[in-house]
């Protein structure tokens, strides 16, 4: 084959593949556009409070997962989809976790909902 030939085809085949991304791109984005924005799974269900005796527990849980001891009382829970992934000792501000749970912004509700707590 000759080589002027050959880049031809090259060039346009090239340009089909181009014009093939860009539609799909569009049409992707049209449908994109069309989609209602939903809140993340990992939000809903969401409790921010103050643990209590029948919390003990489920603190005792989270410590063994966590690999630690349960956290000095007054403690605040979170706890997701009715199930408690961390805690903070408002005491002393020890933080413990579900470390199989997404938990990290839960913590950094928690630790801004205890200097809330302190303040009042």
């Amino acid at each position: 084959m000759q080589p002027q030939l050959s880049l031809g085809l090259a060039q346009a085949r090239h340009e089909e593949l181009l014009d093939q991304s860009s539609r799909l791109r569009r049409a992707a984005g049209w449908r994109r556009l069309r989609r209602e924005a939903a809140p993340p799974i990992f939000w809903q269900g969401l409790t921010l409070r103050l643990a209590t005796s029948a919390d003990r527990s489920a603190l005792a849980r989270l410590a063994e997962l966590d690999d630690t001891t349960a956290p000095a009382e007054p403690v605040l829970l979170g706890v997701m989809l009715q199930r408690p992934v961390a805690a903070l000792s408002l005491r002393d501000g020890r933080v413990i976790a579900d470390p199989f749970s997404r938990t990290a912004e839960l913590v950094e509700l928690l630790r801004l909902r205890a200097r809330q707590l302190s303040r009042a």
